[in-house]
Parts: C-alpha cells; structure tokens; sequence
C-alpha cells in the first residue's frame, strides 16, 4: 500500500516547490529588474506582482534610495501554470524634506 503512495508524494512534493524569485539585475542606467515565478504553488497575480514589488522596493531602500517607475508584466499563465510577474524599475534619489518654515 505504502508502495502505491510513494509515487504520487514525490510528484506532489515536486509540485508544491519550485517557486523563485530572480536576483535583481542591472538592465541599463539606475534601471533594473527582477522576476517572480509561482512554481505551482497557487497565488493570486495580485500576491505574485506584490511579492515582486516588494523585493524591488527593498532593493532600492538597500541602496539608500527609493522605487520609481515600477512597470510590471507578466506571462499572463491560467489556471496551474506557472504565474511569473517582472519588474522593470528605477532606484531614485530620496529627496530630503522641504523645510516647514516659510
């Protein structure tokens, strides 16, 4: 009995992993991007674009700076395909508070 199962416990252990997220590259002047793939697990797009700004907004904080022009595509996968969101981004300048004296 416990021969019959094996089988299908390694197919749902591989199933349930093989999600990633890609390190963050450099794609031209203070621009960069980073990818997000779901594996199998199911997450809505929503979680799957959030967790990929998120890391993008992290590596910008890491650098002293903060996220602009995020742009987010997608390989737009249905049902259990694998959902994959990327961010193109920038790393801007913090711009340091105006003064409230005026």
């Amino acid at each position: 009995m416990l021969a019959r199962l094996a089988p299908a416990a390694a197919l749902l252990t591989l199933l349930a992993a093989c999600s990633s997220m890609s390190e963050v590259t450099s794609v031209g002047k203070d621009t960069y991007s980073v990818t997000y793939s779901s594996g199998t697990q199911l997450l809505t797009w929503v979680e799957i674009k959030n967790q990929t700004l998120q890391r993008a907004e992290q590596y910008c904080q890491s650098t002293g700076r903060k996220l602009q022009k995020p742009k987010i595509t997608s390989n737009h996968a249905t049902g259990l395909g694998s959902k994959r969101a990327t961010v193109t981004f920038e790393c801007g300048v913090i711009e340091p508070p105006k003064d409230a004296k005026q």
